[in-house]
Protein backbone atom coordinates (compact mmCIF):
# COMPACT_ATOMS: atom_id res chain seq x y z
CA UNK A 1 0.00 0.00 0.00
CA UNK A 2 0.94 3.58 -0.31
CA UNK A 3 3.16 2.42 -3.44
CA UNK A 4 2.23 6.09 -4.55
CA UNK A 5 4.92 6.98 -2.67
CA UNK A 6 7.71 4.81 -4.22
CA UNK A 7 8.57 7.15 -6.98
CA UNK A 8 10.37 9.58 -4.41
CA UNK A 9 12.71 6.96 -4.00
CA UNK A 10 13.66 6.15 -7.97
CA UNK A 11 16.16 9.08 -7.64
CA UNK A 12 17.51 7.81 -4.25
CA UNK A 13 17.82 3.91 -5.36
CA UNK A 14 21.15 2.42 -6.30
CA UNK A 15 22.94 -0.94 -5.39
CA UNK A 16 23.78 -1.36 -1.72
CA UNK A 17 27.29 -2.25 -2.69
CA UNK A 18 28.26 0.64 -4.18
CA UNK A 19 27.84 2.60 -0.06
CA UNK A 20 30.98 0.25 0.65
CA UNK A 21 33.20 2.74 -1.17
CA UNK A 22 31.47 6.11 -0.44
CA UNK A 23 33.19 8.63 1.73
CA UNK A 24 31.74 11.54 3.97
CA UNK A 25 32.41 14.85 2.48
CA UNK A 26 33.58 17.16 5.27
CA UNK A 27 34.03 21.01 4.69
CA UNK A 28 32.54 24.05 5.92
CA UNK A 29 29.58 26.32 3.83
CA UNK A 30 30.30 29.92 3.24
CA UNK A 31 26.51 30.18 2.90
CA UNK A 32 26.15 28.38 6.15
CA UNK A 33 28.54 30.46 8.02
CA UNK A 34 26.66 33.71 6.77
CA UNK A 35 23.43 32.78 7.56
CA UNK A 36 24.72 32.13 11.12
CA UNK A 37 26.72 35.20 11.47
CA UNK A 38 23.02 36.83 10.51
CA UNK A 39 21.67 34.94 13.33
CA UNK A 40 23.64 36.61 15.59
CA UNK A 41 24.40 39.98 14.42
CA UNK A 42 20.34 40.35 13.64
CA UNK A 43 18.81 38.54 16.68
CA UNK A 44 20.49 36.70 19.13
CA UNK A 45 23.35 39.15 19.72
CA UNK A 46 20.72 41.73 20.61
CA UNK A 47 18.26 39.15 22.76
CA UNK A 48 21.05 38.51 25.05
CA UNK A 49 21.95 42.07 25.68
CA UNK A 50 18.56 43.03 26.72
CA UNK A 51 16.75 39.67 27.81
CA UNK A 52 16.53 39.57 31.25
CA UNK A 53 16.43 35.68 31.57
CA UNK A 54 19.06 34.84 29.64
CA UNK A 55 20.73 31.93 31.36
CA UNK A 56 24.44 31.63 31.69
CA UNK A 57 24.88 28.33 30.49
CA UNK A 58 23.00 29.68 26.92
CA UNK A 59 25.67 32.32 27.48
CA UNK A 60 28.66 29.78 27.51
CA UNK A 61 26.92 27.78 24.48
CA UNK A 62 26.61 30.55 22.40
CA UNK A 63 29.91 32.21 23.68
CA UNK A 64 31.16 32.62 19.46
CA UNK A 65 28.61 33.66 17.91
CA UNK A 66 27.85 36.33 20.69
CA UNK A 67 31.73 37.15 20.41
CA UNK A 68 31.17 37.82 16.83
CA UNK A 69 28.04 40.25 17.46
CA UNK A 70 30.46 42.07 19.93
CA UNK A 71 32.77 42.83 16.97
CA UNK A 72 30.25 43.06 14.47
CA UNK A 73 28.13 45.25 16.32
CA UNK A 74 28.42 48.64 14.42
CA UNK A 75 26.74 46.57 11.22
CA UNK A 76 23.69 46.28 13.30
CA UNK A 77 21.44 48.50 11.74
CA UNK A 78 22.58 47.61 8.27
CA UNK A 79 19.97 48.15 5.22
CA UNK A 80 21.05 44.95 3.75
CA UNK A 81 21.08 42.49 7.09
CA UNK A 82 17.20 43.95 7.87
CA UNK A 83 16.48 43.15 4.39
CA UNK A 84 17.86 39.65 4.59
CA UNK A 85 15.65 39.47 8.46
CA UNK A 86 12.62 40.53 7.17
CA UNK A 87 12.33 37.62 5.50
CA UNK A 88 13.12 35.18 8.55
CA UNK A 89 9.87 35.80 10.61
CA UNK A 90 7.92 33.24 9.07
CA UNK A 91 11.36 30.79 7.68
CA UNK A 92 13.50 28.32 9.73
CA UNK A 93 17.29 27.92 9.71
CA UNK A 94 16.71 24.26 8.02
CA UNK A 95 14.29 26.11 5.15
CA UNK A 96 17.15 28.45 4.48
CA UNK A 97 19.93 26.01 4.44
CA UNK A 98 18.44 23.77 1.84
CA UNK A 99 18.06 26.67 -0.71
CA UNK A 100 21.71 28.32 0.65
CA UNK A 101 23.35 24.72 0.22
CA UNK A 102 22.65 24.66 -3.68
CA UNK A 103 23.66 28.18 -4.46
CA UNK A 104 27.00 29.63 -5.43
CA UNK A 105 28.88 30.98 -2.55
CA UNK A 106 28.50 34.00 -1.32
CA UNK A 107 28.85 36.94 -2.34
CA UNK A 108 28.12 35.79 -6.06
CA UNK A 109 25.08 33.98 -5.53
CA UNK A 110 22.18 33.54 -7.37
CA UNK A 111 18.73 32.13 -7.56
CA UNK A 112 19.42 30.20 -11.12
CA UNK A 113 16.67 28.55 -12.92
CA UNK A 114 17.64 24.82 -11.87
CA UNK A 115 16.37 25.82 -8.20
CA UNK A 116 13.38 23.63 -7.94
CA UNK A 117 10.49 26.30 -6.64
CA UNK A 118 10.01 23.86 -3.23
CA UNK A 119 13.38 25.44 -2.25
CA UNK A 120 11.83 29.11 -2.01
CA UNK A 121 8.10 28.28 -1.97
CA UNK A 122 8.18 29.87 2.09
CA UNK A 123 9.38 33.30 0.09
CA UNK A 124 5.78 34.06 -0.42
CA UNK A 125 3.24 33.41 2.06
CA UNK A 126 0.42 32.47 -1.03
CA UNK A 127 2.64 30.32 -2.30
CA UNK A 128 3.21 32.68 -5.42
CA UNK A 129 6.00 31.19 -7.86
CA UNK A 130 6.50 34.70 -8.97
CA UNK A 131 6.26 36.46 -5.59
CA UNK A 132 8.44 33.96 -4.03
CA UNK A 133 11.15 33.94 -6.63
CA UNK A 134 11.11 38.33 -6.85
CA UNK A 135 11.38 37.87 -2.76
CA UNK A 136 13.62 35.29 -2.80
CA UNK A 137 16.37 37.01 -5.27
CA UNK A 138 16.10 40.10 -2.99
CA UNK A 139 17.18 37.89 0.51
CA UNK A 140 19.79 36.43 -1.93
CA UNK A 141 20.75 39.45 -3.03
CA UNK A 142 20.77 41.46 0.51
CA UNK A 143 23.04 38.38 1.92
CA UNK A 144 25.67 39.11 -1.31
CA UNK A 145 25.75 42.82 -0.35
CA UNK A 146 26.13 41.87 3.88
CA UNK A 147 29.11 39.84 2.52
CA UNK A 148 31.28 42.43 0.86
CA UNK A 149 29.88 45.06 3.69
CA UNK A 150 31.35 43.04 6.35
CA UNK A 151 34.05 41.67 4.45
CA UNK A 152 33.45 38.49 5.57
CA UNK A 153 36.00 36.53 3.53
CA UNK A 154 38.79 38.41 6.03
CA UNK A 155 36.69 36.73 9.09
CA UNK A 156 36.99 33.55 7.46
CA UNK A 157 40.73 34.35 6.55
CA UNK A 158 41.24 35.93 9.85
CA UNK A 159 39.58 33.01 11.80
CA UNK A 160 41.14 29.81 9.68
CA UNK A 161 42.76 28.25 12.57
CA UNK A 162 39.49 28.01 14.11
CA UNK A 163 37.87 26.60 11.49
CA UNK A 164 40.85 23.98 10.54
CA UNK A 165 40.17 22.48 14.44
CA UNK A 166 36.48 21.70 14.17
CA UNK A 167 37.13 20.45 10.90
CA UNK A 168 39.95 18.17 12.28
CA UNK A 169 37.53 17.24 15.38
CA UNK A 170 35.04 15.96 12.96
CA UNK A 171 37.28 14.23 10.44
CA UNK A 172 38.84 12.12 14.00
CA UNK A 173 34.91 11.23 14.77
CA UNK A 174 33.69 10.25 11.38
CA UNK A 175 31.31 7.02 11.61
CA UNK A 176 32.91 4.03 10.56
CA UNK A 177 32.44 2.33 6.96
CA UNK A 178 30.02 0.40 7.80
CA UNK A 179 27.57 3.84 8.97
CA UNK A 180 26.06 4.98 5.38
CA UNK A 181 25.37 1.25 4.34
CA UNK A 182 23.54 0.44 7.26
CA UNK A 183 21.49 3.85 6.66
CA UNK A 184 21.04 2.74 3.29
CA UNK A 185 20.09 -0.77 3.43
CA UNK A 186 17.16 0.30 5.87
CA UNK A 187 15.98 3.37 3.64
CA UNK A 188 16.44 1.38 0.46
CA UNK A 189 17.59 4.08 -1.11
CA UNK A 190 20.53 6.26 -1.32
CA UNK A 191 22.30 9.69 -2.19
CA UNK A 192 25.37 10.70 -4.23
CA UNK A 193 26.95 12.43 -1.69
CA UNK A 194 27.05 12.68 2.10
CA UNK A 195 27.83 15.84 3.57
CA UNK A 196 29.36 16.66 7.10
CA UNK A 197 29.17 20.76 7.34
CA UNK A 198 30.42 21.90 11.17
CA UNK A 199 29.63 25.41 11.47
CA UNK A 200 31.08 27.89 13.79
CA UNK A 201 28.32 30.49 13.96
CA UNK A 202 25.41 27.98 13.90
CA UNK A 203 23.84 27.87 17.34
CA UNK A 204 25.72 25.17 19.32
CA UNK A 205 23.90 22.34 19.72
CA UNK A 206 21.63 22.87 16.63
CA UNK A 207 21.14 20.44 13.78
CA UNK A 208 19.48 20.31 9.98
CA UNK A 209 19.50 17.82 8.01
CA UNK A 210 18.89 18.85 4.62
CA UNK A 211 19.26 17.53 0.88
CA UNK A 212 18.38 18.01 -2.86
CA UNK A 213 18.43 16.93 -6.21
CA UNK A 214 19.89 18.64 -9.23
CA UNK A 215 20.34 17.11 -12.80
CA UNK A 216 19.70 13.59 -11.51
CA UNK A 217 22.00 13.49 -8.70
CA UNK A 218 21.06 14.02 -4.92
CA UNK A 219 22.67 15.10 -2.13
CA UNK A 220 22.50 14.64 1.69
CA UNK A 221 23.79 17.12 4.23
CA UNK A 222 23.99 17.85 7.81
CA UNK A 223 24.89 21.11 9.03
CA UNK A 224 25.51 21.39 13.01
CA UNK A 225 26.82 23.84 15.48
CA UNK A 226 29.05 23.00 18.17
CA UNK A 227 28.16 20.05 20.62
CA UNK A 228 29.84 21.90 23.58
CA UNK A 229 30.92 24.99 24.43
CA UNK A 230 33.92 26.00 22.31
CA UNK A 231 37.44 27.32 23.67
CA UNK A 232 38.61 30.16 21.20
CA UNK A 233 40.16 32.84 23.13
CA UNK A 234 44.04 31.42 22.27
CA UNK A 235 44.93 30.06 18.76
CA UNK A 236 47.49 27.61 20.46
CA UNK A 237 44.45 26.21 22.71
CA UNK A 238 41.96 25.82 20.56
CA UNK A 239 38.82 23.18 21.50
CA UNK A 240 36.13 24.92 18.94
CA UNK A 241 33.75 21.80 20.69
CA UNK A 242 33.18 19.23 17.96
CA UNK A 243 35.54 16.76 19.86
CA UNK A 244 32.39 13.81 20.36
CA UNK A 245 32.62 10.95 18.10
CA UNK A 246 29.45 8.97 19.58
CA UNK A 247 27.43 12.20 19.71
CA UNK A 248 28.72 12.77 15.74
CA UNK A 249 27.52 9.85 14.82
CA UNK A 250 24.09 9.85 16.45
CA UNK A 251 23.72 13.08 14.97
CA UNK A 252 24.56 12.38 11.57
CA UNK A 253 22.44 8.87 11.84
CA UNK A 254 19.41 11.49 12.60
CA UNK A 255 20.13 14.43 10.12
CA UNK A 256 21.11 12.46 7.08
CA UNK A 257 17.69 10.45 8.08
CA UNK A 258 15.71 13.22 8.04
CA UNK A 259 16.79 13.23 3.63
CA UNK A 260 15.27 9.83 3.65
CA UNK A 261 12.04 10.06 5.72
CA UNK A 262 10.84 13.69 5.38
CA UNK A 263 10.05 13.32 1.77
CA UNK A 264 8.24 10.09 2.70
CA UNK A 265 6.45 11.84 5.63
CA UNK A 266 5.54 15.11 3.17
CA UNK A 267 3.37 12.59 0.81
CA UNK A 268 1.86 10.95 3.22
CA UNK A 269 -2.41 11.01 2.38
CA UNK A 270 -3.88 13.86 3.94
CA UNK A 271 -6.50 11.81 5.22
CA UNK A 272 -3.90 10.27 7.52
CA UNK A 273 -2.14 13.25 8.89
CA UNK A 274 -5.70 14.45 10.08
CA UNK A 275 -7.06 11.07 11.27
CA UNK A 276 -3.51 11.09 13.48
CA UNK A 277 -3.93 14.55 15.07
CA UNK A 278 -5.22 14.31 18.05
CA UNK A 279 -2.18 12.29 19.25
CA UNK A 280 -0.30 15.41 19.13
CA UNK A 281 -2.31 16.96 21.90
CA UNK A 282 -0.93 15.11 24.94
CA UNK A 283 2.75 15.65 24.00
CA UNK A 284 2.34 19.55 22.01
CA UNK A 285 4.04 21.50 25.11
CA UNK A 286 7.09 18.84 25.02
CA UNK A 287 7.32 19.12 20.84
CA UNK A 288 6.93 22.53 21.17
CA UNK A 289 10.10 23.22 23.87
CA UNK A 290 11.73 21.19 21.29
CA UNK A 291 11.02 23.18 18.30
CA UNK A 292 8.28 21.32 17.03
CA UNK A 293 5.17 22.87 16.63
CA UNK A 294 3.57 20.74 14.14
CA UNK A 295 1.99 17.35 14.25
CA UNK A 296 3.53 17.02 10.72
CA UNK A 297 7.09 17.81 12.35
CA UNK A 298 6.55 15.35 15.06
CA UNK A 299 5.56 12.88 13.06
CA UNK A 300 9.03 13.60 10.91
CA UNK A 301 11.10 13.63 14.54
CA UNK A 302 9.45 10.17 15.63
CA UNK A 303 9.92 8.33 12.34
CA UNK A 304 13.26 10.03 12.06
CA UNK A 305 14.18 8.83 15.88
CA UNK A 306 12.86 5.13 15.17
CA UNK A 307 15.44 5.01 12.43
CA UNK A 308 17.84 5.52 14.27
CA UNK A 309 17.39 2.66 17.02
CA UNK A 310 16.79 0.12 14.47
CA UNK A 311 20.16 1.07 12.44
CA UNK A 312 22.01 0.82 16.21
CA UNK A 313 20.39 -2.19 16.29
CA UNK A 314 21.39 -3.58 12.95
CA UNK A 315 25.31 -2.29 13.55
CA UNK A 316 25.20 -4.18 16.80
CA UNK A 317 25.03 -1.45 18.88
CA UNK A 318 22.63 -2.72 21.57
CA UNK A 319 23.45 -0.78 24.68
CA UNK A 320 23.03 2.67 22.54
CA UNK A 321 19.87 1.63 20.77
CA UNK A 322 18.26 0.91 24.34
CA UNK A 323 19.57 4.38 25.57
CA UNK A 324 18.30 6.26 22.74
CA UNK A 325 14.82 4.78 22.93
CA UNK A 326 14.72 5.29 26.90
CA UNK A 327 15.63 8.80 26.23
CA UNK A 328 13.17 9.58 23.46
CA UNK A 329 10.31 8.34 24.84
CA UNK A 330 10.70 9.38 28.69
CA UNK A 331 13.08 12.41 28.23
CA UNK A 332 12.26 13.91 24.84
CA UNK A 333 8.38 12.17 24.96
CA UNK A 334 8.26 10.49 22.15
CA UNK A 335 5.81 8.35 23.22
CA UNK A 336 4.85 6.76 19.73
CA UNK A 337 8.15 5.25 19.21
CA UNK A 338 7.14 1.95 20.53
CA UNK A 339 4.28 1.77 17.87
CA UNK A 340 5.85 2.80 15.12
CA UNK A 341 8.50 0.76 15.81
CA UNK A 342 6.73 -2.39 15.90
CA UNK A 343 6.32 -1.80 11.83
CA UNK A 344 9.40 -0.76 11.18
CA UNK A 345 11.33 -3.81 12.54
CA UNK A 346 9.12 -6.32 11.09
CA UNK A 347 9.76 -4.30 7.60
CA UNK A 348 13.43 -4.33 8.97
CA UNK A 349 13.62 -8.20 9.64
CA UNK A 350 12.55 -8.92 5.91
CA UNK A 351 12.17 -5.60 3.99
CA UNK A 352 9.63 -7.63 1.51
CA UNK A 353 7.97 -4.06 1.20
CA UNK A 354 9.94 -1.03 0.67
CA UNK A 355 10.66 1.67 3.15
CA UNK A 356 7.06 3.90 2.57
CA UNK A 357 4.69 1.25 2.95
CA UNK A 358 6.57 0.72 6.10
CA UNK A 359 5.65 3.81 7.14
CA UNK A 360 1.97 3.33 5.37
CA UNK A 361 1.41 0.49 8.08
CA UNK A 362 2.93 2.41 11.12
CA UNK A 363 0.24 5.42 10.01
CA UNK A 364 -2.47 2.76 10.18
CA UNK A 365 -1.92 1.68 13.89
CA UNK A 366 -0.88 5.39 15.24
CA UNK A 367 -4.82 5.84 13.31
CA UNK A 368 -6.15 2.87 15.41
CA UNK A 369 -3.77 4.69 19.01
CA UNK A 370 -6.35 8.02 18.13
CA UNK A 371 -9.64 6.11 17.82
CA UNK A 372 -8.88 4.74 21.43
Amino acid sequence: MYRQLLFLLILLRAPFAAAQNKQIQVKINKNAELLGFVYFLGYEGAHAQISNDYSDKRRLRYAYGLDLYRQYKSHEKSPHLAVAISFAQDIWLDYFLNLLVQLDDFPNAKLGKHIDFRYYKRFSSKGDPAEAWKNAAAFIEAMNELYKEVDFDSYLTKNRLKYENALAQVRSGLPDSLFIPAMEKFYQGHFGSYNLVPSLTIPAGMGFGVGYTSAGRSHAFNIFGSFAAPKFEDDLHLNMGFDDEKHLVELSTHEFAHSFVNPIIDMLPGKLITATEKLFIPVKSNMADQGYTTWKACLSEHFVRAGEVVIARNLGKKADAERLMQHYVQDRKFIYLPVILRELEAYNANQERVYSDAVGLAMERLVEEARR
